[in-house]
């Protein structure tokens, strides 16, 4: 009990949390209504902490379990004691919301589904996984999830920062390398970075993924998670001006529709208007995200998302700034300025797209539950622009060859995934045991045209001989014209058991087989005329398996060997096909650590990811067409990851990683020369660090500062390697009840770097310095 002369008008609350099979419950958030005290829970499960004397209402909550709420009365000098038990969750990972006055939610976040579609604690899970939450998403004023790789360790960008190309441990992103709230897939346009105007947090589980998220490339999978409904009414505006003639708004409302609180309701709108480094590439975007969610009871919710975007720019595939040649594989990077245009302004790109999400979560009992995860979602884009035409040469005599070019394509996509979770025991032996099944049926319809090419002399560019009539009857006539149909079905069944032996030794078991099947076919749209068709099936098992032994509470040493693989789309027919699919395997070491009580969490990760059966060309075929499968594409490599507080003001997050991704040549995604992969560095550094002071006249004031560096990159084109580069930015900002101001500033020393590459003709430059001013409310 505390001495009333200590603090005469303030009492003490502690306490102890227990999950609902009785261990302690670490990570807890425990928050006073209305306020900004509290704190999280130790290693022990318990809490303490001084309060104003009065009545309060006291919050217990942690992703993947229902919030506990429970009310108490502080009087001064004495202690308040509560013993609080959380309930299991009956929804996915919902959001937390803490309201309170210059609140810092700590970055680290304790647990994910993402890995084993359970609420699993990192600590438990053998393989590497990182999260950036909404708190860290905020202080860094990101508005796509492009701009959040610069927090992740191991994760950089391919090409420029309005697409959503990425290279995640050495290997580019394929569509199967995204998913939204677990379901694989992408809501965005390639060309179209994804926004996180309704985006709760950002998961990235690293190496292959296939087990539970079909097709993709080895590096790993980001998750997109959404905000959910809640139940306490919320209403929050935030407005952004920044350089580029930058101005942004988001509306997020969420409450109770009914008195009962069984129909909840979140409405979000976002609308941005900006221009680009690229003077001549303007870009607006609407975006909408209302959702309902019914709770039929404690053992049952419906939630329906939907997502609409609307997204109008001057160009899609926008293209940067060509190098120019100086000699033979000789370039000056910097022969054109960082805001140099070759897009002719009357170009257009706009597309369009809608999904529609449900999850349905029901409760047989406290340890058999049903989830169902459905998604149709349809785009719709069209381009017509001027693009460099290739990207091997760049700029001679500063000149470039460029054409003149249409882009239309249209999307379906049907996907469901059902799965059940059932908690068992075998003796003293625990199982989480996971059995569910996928099916997806999508497709794409485009046409793809180069209408007109001409060499542009980019000192006195001309585009007058850029015709914009797409029409089927011009196409006929055109250089090259593909109208091009695609369908995918795919069904898959998957089980997996996390097994707990004792405290100390766990273990995580799995496997997929999955059912494949592709085809296509592509004529020419003025005459109609069959150009080609392709078809290839895929029968795959992809198995994973790990064990974890912890000495003890605050320390995880792991071990994992994953599957991964890749349909063989296209060349089959004509380069000897069909062939079987591309595989990956991974082996990785690591351990993870927390300090302070859980505040902090640590990890550090060693991989060694080999790709098996990958497409090359036959080097015995003098024509050039025939294609053969090997297997000596290897990357490797060492991450580590530091996460969380320090001390209640002080938040940080620090990634470090080294990668070497090789290739024989002619190989891989692209069909990369030998050597090192494109834009796959070999080493990448990041660290944040925002201090925010939580007493005093100065309360709710925050400082905010970091860098980036990646080290070298090669390119498709070997011998053009463009330099590392480190940037710094820096924050300031304030919160003080419902009021928040952030200014952010990036790339404070003005440095020249490139963004991505893809060769001479394509350098993406990033931004000079540059700012944003964010200020939000919330009620």
């Amino acid at each position: 009990m505390a001495r009333a002369s200590e603090a005469p008008n303030k009492g003490i609350i502690s306490g102890a949390v227990r999950t609902p099979d009785g261990p302690p419950a670490e990570f807890v958030s425990i928050a006073l209504k209305g306020t900004s005290l509290g704190q999280m829970t130790n290693g022990k499960g318990r809490f303490i902490f001084k309060a104003p004397a009065g009545s309060y209402t006291l919050v217990a909550s942690m992703v993947g379990y229902r919030a506990v709420e429970q009310a108490l009365t502080v009087t001064a000098g004495q202690t308040t004691t509560l013993e609080l038990q959380l309930d299991a969750s009956n929804e996915q990972l919902n959001e937390v919301v803490v309201q309170g006055v210059g609140q810092n939610r700590p970055y680290a976040e304790p647990v994910s589904s993402l890995a084993t579609r359970t609420a699993t604690p990192l600590r438990d899970v053998p393989q590497s996984i990182q999260v950036i939450n909404k708190q860290l998403l905020q202080d860094r004023s990101i508005q796509t999830v492009a701009e959040a790789t610069k927090l992740m360790a191991g994760v950089n960008a391919f090409s420029s920062s309005q697409y959503s190309d990425y290279v995640l441990r050495g290997f580019r992103s394929s569509p199967g390398n995204f998913a939204y709230n677990g379901i694989r897939g992408d809501f965005y346009q390639f060309d179209q970075a994804a926004l996180t105007y309704n985006l709760e947090r950002i998961e990235a589980i690293k190496g292959p993924a296939s087990v539970l998220f079909s097709a993709g490339n080895p590096g790993g999978v980001i998750n997109h998670v959404t905000k959910r409904a809640q139940a306490a009414a919320r209403y929050e505006a935030e407005f952004t001006v920044g350089s580029f003639n930058q101005y942004r708004t988001m509306l997020d409302a969420t409450g109770a529709v009914s008195k009962d609180n069984k129909l909840l309701y979140r409405a979000i709108v976002g609308y941005e208007n900006t221009g680009q480094l690229d003077s001549r590439q303007k870009i607006e975007n609407i975006f909408l995200a209302p959702q309902l969610q019914y709770n039929f009871s404690e053992k049952t919710s419906l939630n329906y998302e939907l997502n609409y975007s609307y997204d109008d720019r001057t160009m899609g595939f926008q293209r940067g700034v060509p190098a120019l040649k100086i000699g033979e594989d000789q370039w000056q990077l910097d022969r054109y300025p960082r805001d140099f245009s070759m897009i002719d302004p009357r170009g257009y790109s706009r597309s369009r797209a809608v999904s529609n999400q449900f999850m349905l979560s029901h409760a047989f009992t406290d340890k058999l539950k049903l989830n169902v995860l459905a998604r149709s979602m349809h785009t719709r884009q069209r381009q017509f622009d001027v693009s460099p035409g290739g990207f091997s040469t760049g700029a001679v005599n500063d000149s470039i060859t460029m054409n003149n070019r249409l882009w239309t394509p249209d999307y379906a996509a049907y996907q469901s995934t059902t799965y059940l979770t059932w908690d068992a025991s075998t003796g003293p032996v625990r199982h989480q045991l996971v059995a569910g099944a996928d099916l997806t049926s999508d497709g794409r319809d485009y046409t793809y045209a180069t209408v007109a090419s001409q060499r542009v002399s980019l000192l006195n560019q001309d585009f007058s001989w850029a015709t914009y009539d797409g029409s089927p009857v011009g196409l006929a006539q055109d250089e090259f014209a593909t109208s091009v149909r695609e369908r995918t079905t795919l069904l898959a069944g998957y089980v997996q058991d996390q097994i707990t032996f004792s405290h100390k030794w766990k273990a995580l078991v799995g496997g997929r087989l999955e059912r494949h099947f592709f085809h296509n076919r592509s004529n020419n749209p003025g005459t109609g005329e069959l150009l080609g068709r392709d078809t290839l099936r895929a029968f795959v098992f992809s198995p994973r398996a790990g064990l974890v032994f912890q000495p003890s509470q605050q320390v995880s040493l792991y071990a994992s060997y994953t599957q991964g693989f890749l349909p063989q789309y296209g060349s089959n027919r004509g380069g000897g096909g069909p062939f079987a699919p591309e595989r990956s395997r991974q082996y990785e070491v690591g351990t993870k650590t927390d300090w302070l009580g859980g505040r902090l969490i640590g990890s550090v990760a060693a991989y060694y990811i080999q790709k098996y059966d990958v497409l090359a060309n036959d080097p015995t075929d003098a024509d050039g067409l025939r294609l053969r499968q090997i297997d000596n594409v290897v990357s490797k490599g060492i991450e580590t990851t530091l996460q969380g507080s320090i001390t209640p003001q002080l938040n940080i997050i620090a990634n470090y990683a080294y990668n070497d991704t090789r290739t024989p040549g002619d190989a891989g995604f692209d069909f990369n020369a030998a050597g090192r992969f494109p834009n796959a560095p070999n080493h990448n550094a990041n660290a944040w660090a925002k201090y925010q002071l939580t007493g005093g006249v100065l309360r709710g004031l925050h400082l905010g500062a970091g860098f980036n560096y990646l080290s070298e990159r090669t390119s498709f084109i070997p011998a053009l390697v463009v330099p590392g580069y480190t940037t710094f930015d820096a924050s300031l900002g304030y919160q003080r009840g419902g009021l928040r101001t952030n200014l952010t500033l990036n790339n404070l020393t003005d440095t020249r770097y490139y963004h991505g590459v893809y060769g001479p003709a394509n350098l993406w430059p990033g931004n000079p310095r540059s700012f944003r001013l964010t200020v939000g409310y919330v009620l």
